[in-house]
C-alpha cells in the first residue's frame, strides 16, 4: 500500500514538473542567448554629445560599471520626465550608445508607483522590459497596442534591439 501511494506521489511530482516546464517552454530564456566571452579590458570613456546634461554625467559613471548586458555593453537608465525612465545600452570598447529602449516606461502610476523592470544579463542578448510603455507600442507583427503592463522580450543583435515576444500582464 504504501509503495502504490509513494508511485502515485512520484508520479504527480513528476507530472507536475514536466507541467511548468513546457508550460513556461515558449518564453524566451536568457541562456537560449549566450554570448561568446564578456570582456575583461579597459573601458573607453563615453563619448561626448551636446545633450542633455544629466544623461552625459549618468553615461561617465555607467560606462565605468561592470559590464552587464551581452558580452561588452552597459544597460543604463535615467528618468526622462512624465513619470517615466528611459534606457540606453552603452558599448564599453567604444564608448557610444549604441541604441535606446523601444520605449520609455512609467515609474509613477496613479497610486505613485509602477510596476517597472528591465532585466538583463551580461552573458545573454536577451533584454526583457517589464512594465507600462509611456508612448504607444506595436506588436511583434507591427499591429498597434492599447496601453497595458507587458513582459516584452528583446535580442540585441550589437546595433539594435528586436522584439520577439510580447506577454500581458
Amino acid at each position: 500500500m504504501a509503495s502504490k501511494l509513494s508511485a502515485s506521489r512520484l508520479f504527480w511530482l513528476g507530472a507536475l514538473f514536466l507541467f511548468s516546464c513546457f508550460a513556461k517552454a515558449d518564453v524566451p530564456r536568457f541562456e537560449n542567448y549566450k554570448v561568446d566571452e564578456i570582456f575583461k579590458g579597459q573601458h573607453h570613456d563615453a563619448v561626448a554629445s551636446d545633450e542633455n546634461k544629466s544623461w552625459a554625467e549618468g553615461r561617465k559613471k555607467a560606462i565605468k560599471q561592470p559590464v552587464n548586458f551581452a558580452g561588452h555593453y552597459v544597460v543604463y537608465a535615467n528618468g526622462c520626465g512624465g513619470g517615466s525612465i528611459c534606457g540606453e545600452i552603452l558599448d564599453v570598447k567604444t564608448g557610444e550608445v549604441v541604441t535606446s529602449f523601444p520605449n520609455a516606461y512609467y515609474i509613477i502610476g496613479n497610486d505613485g508607483t509602477a510596476p517597472y523592470a528591465a532585466v538583463y544579463k551580461p552573458d545573454s542578448k536577451l533584454l526583457e522590459i517589464m512594465g507600462v510603455a509611456a508612448d504607444p507600442e506595436v506588436d511583434v507583427e507591427g499591429n498597434d497596442l492599447e496601453e497595458g503592463n507587458r513582459q516584452r522580450f528583446y535580442e540585441f543583435d550589437g546595433k539594435k534591439l528586436t522584439l520577439i515576444e510580447l506577454v500581458d500582464q
